[in-house]
């Protein structure tokens, strides 16, 4: 029995030899291994809490994501997908200098499947205090209301907190929420989602935490109004000047407020004060916002206003006029008036030289005033509305007698 199973025991071996080698061979031509590339594979994060632990907080700025070749027989390759690996950080294992090994596991297959290329690869994290800071919301619009309206005060009621990095939140210029007022045509809420900008206005996005990622919104609109703008000097030039011609621009602004105070305005008056000028003034104002009364805003382009004061050298001239050429303002009707003084009078009137040029007896409008006047003998002002700058040098009288009426 011995020597038959030790007859031939070389060519027995060496048959055993070959069928595994035909075996080998076999397989690997019906089922060889083969690479199989994986790109971008996110990498998840185990025990982030040992940095949360310390008020800290942490950027991953390397390993977020990786890539990685295995190897596997075709049968496994070709079946593989990103969901079959385990690919973690295990911030527990964090270095000194705040890195850590990538690991690679592929639990389905186990050692069918060999990673050769992109084992030794490592996460690297920066890792800050953790800063919290409250900010007001601020609220921009974006798109046109409808024709006719303007859209006046965004307001959000709420405080928001920001939780973060330190160099994170120290960018942080503004929390804003951006509303469509596309269309609109009266005030309405809105729910909008709420976002970080720096001080170019570019959007800060990750590892910050909002107390709310939403706010309610407020947003007023109103109707629009185009409205004249005019100027008026008060206060006198120096001895000898006169005010000789005021330009502005624009003429005309557009307002938004309430119906009521739209209603009840038709222009905006600006006052300049010209005491002890000789020379012209040229003033900008900057925000005609600040010109406005309560209740109305600002609604067209022309936010600012120029205006050109003119200011000359007094001219006189005189003009003489008789005592019916000088009409009567606020005669009581209860009253009759006759004039005492029948003689000419003579006026000295005081403006630009242009406008002297085109005055005389008709033009300068003489005048008495006669309100609050009873019977009786007085002598009155003559006054002139004489043109826009033209004034008299002073005012001379005019003798008359004011009798009740069926009075002889």
């Amino acid at each position: 029995m011995k020597e038959k199973l030790t007859r031939n025991i070389g060519l027995k071996i060496l048959s055993i030899i070959l069928a595994a080698i035909l075996w080998l061979v076999i397989t690997n031509v019906d089922d060889p291994i083969t690479p199989e590339s994986f790109k971008n594979v996110p990498v998840k994060i185990l025990n982030a809490d040992v940095i949360n632990s310390l008020d800290m907080v942490y950027e991953v700025v390397e390993g977020a994501t990786i890539d990685f070749t295995v190897a596997a027989r075709r049968s496994i390759a070709d079946n593989l997908s990103v969901s079959d690996f385990e690919v973690t950080a295990d911030f527990a294992k964090l270095s000194d200098v705040n890195a850590v090994t990538i690991d690679i596991k592929c639990p389905r297959y186990g050692d069918d499947v060999r990673v050769t290329d992109g084992l030794y690869q490592v996460m690297k994290i920066n890792r800050e205090d953790l800063v919290n800071k409250d900010f007001k919301v601020t609220v921009v619009s974006k798109g046109e209301p409808a024709e006719g309206y303007f859209v006046g005060e965004k307001t959000a009621s709420t405080i928001i907190t920001v939780s973060g990095p330190k160099s994170k939140i120290e960018r942080i210029k503004k929390i804003v929420a951006e509303v469509n007022v596309t269309g609109a045509s009266q005030s309405y809420s809105s729910y909008e989602k709420l976002k970080a900008l720096d001080d170019e206005g570019k959007e800060i996005t990750s590892n910050l935490t909002y107390s709310q990622s939403y706010a309610s919104i407020n947003i007023n609109v109103y109707q629009t109004k185009e409205i004249e703008m005019k100027v008026k000097t008060i206060g006198s030039p120096q001895q000898d000047y006169v005010v000789a011609g005021v330009d502005y621009e624009p003429k005309t602004i557009i307002v938004a407020g309430a119906n009521d105070i739209l209603n009840s305005t038709s222009e905006l008056l600006i006052e300049e004060d010209v005491s002890g000028a000789s020379e012209n003034i040229q003033k900008e104002i900057v925000n005609l916002q600040e010109q406005l009364g309560e209740g109305l805003l600002l609604a067209g382009s022309d936010n600012s206003a120029v205006i050109n004061i003119t200011i000359e050298k007094a001219k006189t001239k005189e003009i003489t006029i008789w005592p019916g050429d000088i009409d009567t303002k606020n005669l009581p009707a209860n009253m009759d008036l006759t004039f005492i003084t029948t003689g000419p009078m003579s006026l000295k009137v005081v403006g630009p030289a242009e406008e002297l040029k085109s005055l005389n007896r008709n033009s300068i409008k003489p005048y008495i005033d006669l309100k609050d006047y009873v019977s009786g003998t007085y002598a009155v002002k003559v006054q002139i509305d004489a043109g826009t700058y033209a004034t008299l040098a002073d005012s001379p009288n005019i003798s008359v007698y004011l009798t009740s009426k069926g009075q002889q």
